[in-house]
């Protein structure tokens, strides 16, 4: 399970990595120019593009939540996209920012449910992020055309990418 958990969402993750700097040149650029930024680029980036968006857990006891009582039992879904884009758990959090110090989104989880593979995951994504910017510094979105995401896993179906820094030809 350790080694098969993450391929889809590593995959995920890379491909939401590359769409969302494909689209934004500065921040790309950013990494280019100061890739001491790459590690807190990735935690950002995890954030933003959190790779399983919502995970369904069965409450042991009964509590409230917000004014809401759960049950015992009752199957509670959990949508980490949502909280890793509120202002509540950080400040300005509908805003990217490669800087952002600290950065405790719950793409992985907590608790005894953290992703086991975390660690393993933000070191592929580090590597191929900076692999790719060290061989193809220059690429963004095809003009006119826009990605496709999976509604379920957070990820890229179509990705029109162009490479290089003459366009003209677009």
């Amino acid at each position: 399970l350790f080694i098969i958990a993450g391929l889809d969402t590593v995959t995920a993750t890379l491909g939401c990595s590359i769409a969302y700097l494909a689209q934004n040149s500065d921040q790309r650029q950013l990494l280019i120019d100061e890739p001491e930024l790459l590690e807190s680029a990735v935690e950002e980036l995890l954030r933003w593009e959190t790779p399983v968006p919502q995970i369904v857990r069965m409450a042991k006891e009964d509590i409230e939540l917000g004014g809401f009582p759960i049950k015992a039992g009752d199957l509670v879904t959990l949508v980490l996209g949502a909280a890793n884009l509120d202002d509540a758990l950080m400040p300005n959090a509908d805003v990217v920012d490669f800087r952002r110090k600290p950065n405790r989104h719950i793409t992985f989880g907590g608790g005894n449910h953290r992703c086991l593979g975390s660690h393993l995951a933000r070191q592929e994504l580090m590597i191929a992020i900076e692999e790719l910017h060290r061989r193809i510094p220059d690429y963004r979105l095809k003009p006119g055309e826009t990605p496709r995401y999976s509604p379920a896993i957070r990820e890229v179906h179509y990705l029109p990418l162009v490479f290089g820094k003459d366009h003209a030809a677009e």
